[in-house]
């Protein structure tokens, strides 16, 4: 039973609320609705009725076009026309904007819309404190602030002691002109002479505006009509006035300033509208407004920058609390989304590259840092092979010496015997010259071979750096009695490579081959060196009668800290290879047929690398190795 009550009188309540009417509302404006003004402020009433709570107003538009052509004679037959336009029509509220239809609201309202509240806006507060309103009568007043204006233009103009008034010659165009020359006059030490141009055709008007100097300052009221009965909406005096005059122009509506007025007290149309729409919903809603409740809206001083920047006035000037609108074009206030995107991207761009040339940089130095290690452990590898073959080099520098110092004790009995005799002298002095020099080539060849140095390319001779090679292992292979064949086909033909890195290839296979033979018959230890020309490159082999390499060492045998040796370090066939890469070169590994192992180098020859744009080894495959031996003796 209580739920059927409740449905019902649910239901009760839904059906009065589809009756319910929707609020009916006039917006009755005294003047033209489609200039500037009145549609900005039509437009903000619209928006603030429409976002009230309550249902969608109904909104009728009626308007008077009394301050173009007067409303005297209009007023009877407008009268007739509303009176029999809204005879069956209930109105919740009328909204009356401008002093046209302020006065006719007043006049006429209980005949037209009897009863219905009514709500005055951009009315004058002056005007109004000379009225008295009925009840039911709210308001929204403006002030125009005349004298705040002109004080604007005195602070921007301090030189300027002449001023102009232009208006039109409607009856309100005449009153505001008026009412700027009363305030002027209270200011004569300001203004010395005061002008009234009112009702002059624009072109007229234009060219009077030319000829003013900085001596000038203009005040521009509103234009309706000029003399010559042309009617105009007042802002469409504005741009030609500011195209022709050189001097700023002052004024006291918003919308003025799209069209270039310089700045002013201004009173905004749109802040009116939507302080008007706010209070039509609260009485719409049934609230009541008393005339005293709501203040004038303030004027507020605004200045056109554009203007500045074409006039050359200071912003400094200008009150503190001055808005400022209409900056000038820029790039940026044009595209703020792809100027914000392009700094976007130059952003990122300039952090990448920031990026890559500190990665660059620290690239650099790693190679500089795996050179360095790179050429000590080339070093360390030179000074272990040449601890290998110290007994050697020892053997093959004590016999120069020990003939030396056999000559010497010759040369001192021949000198103690008499007669002495000087050929035979002359004789030992020539073998112990010779010998000396033998010892010496011995000396610098291991100087050269050990000292640290960095790595230079150059042009060079395979061949002859072999020979010259010779001389440090040969003592070597006598020790360990192995014979060395060399068979140098290359010719006179050049590779590009560092001489000391080469001799140290040599070096390096010549004693892995003498260790491989360690085992092998005395008579049969043959170390083989020959180099030959290909149709790319030279190509040196070292072979032996060794034991030859294990099962899938040949793969494994140039990687770092590999050997087949029980006492090796792994390192200077790995080496071997560095350097070779190093040279844009290969090196190989196999079994020699009759047993023993053939290593094969080949290196491109000089005039290649030079026609493929090289001018010198690559490290890269060096830095590697040596950068992964280092690794794995760390580890």
């Amino acid at each position: 039973m209580f739920r059927g009550v409740v449905v019902l009188a649910w239901l009760v309540l839904a059906c009065r609320s589809f009756a319910a009417e929707s609020p009916k509302v006039v917006l009755f404006t005294g003047a033209d609705p489609i200039q500037p003004a009145a549609l900005v402020q039509l437009e903000a009433i619209r928006k603030q009725l429409d976002a009230s709570p309550l249902q969608g107003a109904e909104v009728f538009l009626e308007t008077l076009d009394g301050f173009r052509f007067g409303s005297e004679n209009l007023t009877p037959e407008f009268l007739a026309l509303m009176k029999k336009k809204y005879a069956h029509q209930h109105v919740d509220l009328v909204i009356g904007l401008g002093n046209y239809a302020a006065d006719f609201s007043i006049k006429n309202h209980a005949e037209v819309w009897p009863g219905a509240p009514v709500l005055l806006s951009s009315v004058p507060e002056d005007w109004l404190s000379q009225r008295s309103l009925p009840d039911g009568f709210s308001t929204v007043p403006y002030r125009i602030d005349v004298a705040k204006t002109l004080s604007i233009a005195q602070a921007l103009q301090p030189e300027a002691h002449r001023l102009v008034v232009v208006g039109g010659n409607a009856d309100v165009d005449l009153r505001f002109v008026k009412r700027v020359v009363e305030a002027a006059e209270k200011n004569k030490a300001q203004w010395s002479v005061i002008e009234e141009w009112t009702g002059l055709p624009l072109n007229e008007l234009q060219r009077r505006l030319a000829l003013l100097d900085r001596n000038w300052a203009v005040v521009y009221t509103t234009m309706y009509r000029d003399r010559d009965g042309r009617r105009y909406f007042p802002y469409q005096a504005v741009a030609p006035m500011v195209e022709a005059s050189h001097v700023p122009i002052y004024g006291w509506y918003s919308v003025y300033l799209k069209y270039g007025l310089t700045a002013g007290a201004v009173y905004d149309m749109e802040e009116n509208g939507r302080k008007t729409g706010e209070v039509a919903s609260s009485v719409l809603r049934g609230g009541h407004v008393e005339v005293s409740a709501l203040p004038a809206l303030p004027e507020r001083c605004v200045a056109n920058l554009s203007e500045f920047d074409r006039l050359g006035l200071s912003v400094s000037r200008l009150p503190s609390a001055c808005r400022l609108v209409n900056p000038p074009p820029s790039v940026f206030r044009e595209y703020r989304g792809t100027v914000v995107t392009l700094l976007g991207v130059l952003l990122a761009q300039s952090v990448t590259i920031a990026a890559l040339l500190t990665q660059r940089r620290q690239r650099r130095r790693a190679e500089a840092e795996a050179g360095e290690r790179r050429n000590d452990l080339a070093r360390a590898a030179r000074l272990a092979t040449v601890g290998e073959l110290s007994a050697s080099i020892a053997h093959e520098v004590g016999q120069p010496l020990g003939a030396i110092l056999s000559n010497a004790d010759a040369a001192d009995l021949l000198l103690t015997s008499s007669p002495a005799n000087a050929e035979e002298v002359h004789e030992i002095l020539a073998d112990v010259r010779r010998d000396a020099l033998r010892a010496n080539e011995v000396v610098v060849r291991l100087r050269a071979l050990l000292a640290k140095q960095s790595v230079s390319f150059s042009a060079m001779n395979l061949d002859e750096t072999l020979t010259q090679s010779l001389p440090l292992i040969e003592p070597e292979a006598r020790r360990r009695c192995i014979t060395v064949k060399m068979l140098l086909n290359a010719g006179n033909v050049k590779i590009f490579g560092d001489r000391v890195q080469i001799q140290q290839i040599l070096l390096n296979l010549a004693l892995n081959s003498m260790d491989a033979m360690q085992h092998t018959a005395p008579d049969e230890r043959v170390l083989s060196i020959s180099t030959r020309l290909l149709d790319s490159g030279i190509e040196l082999v070292v072979a032996d009668r060794g034991h030859g390499l294990p099962a899938g060492a040949a793969t494994r045998l140039f990687e770092p800290f590999f050997t087949t040796k029980a006492h090796g370090m792994g390192l200077g066939l790995s080496i071997v290879r560095a350097i070779a890469e190093a040279h844009h070169g290969r090196v190989n590994a196999a079994e020699r047929n009759g047993g023993g192992t053939v290593i094969s180098l080949t290196l491109p020859l000089w005039n290649g690398l030079r026609e493929a744009g090289i001018e010198g080894g690559s490290r890269t495959a060096m830095d590697r190795t040596v950068n992964s031996t280092g690794r794995a003796a760390k580890s």
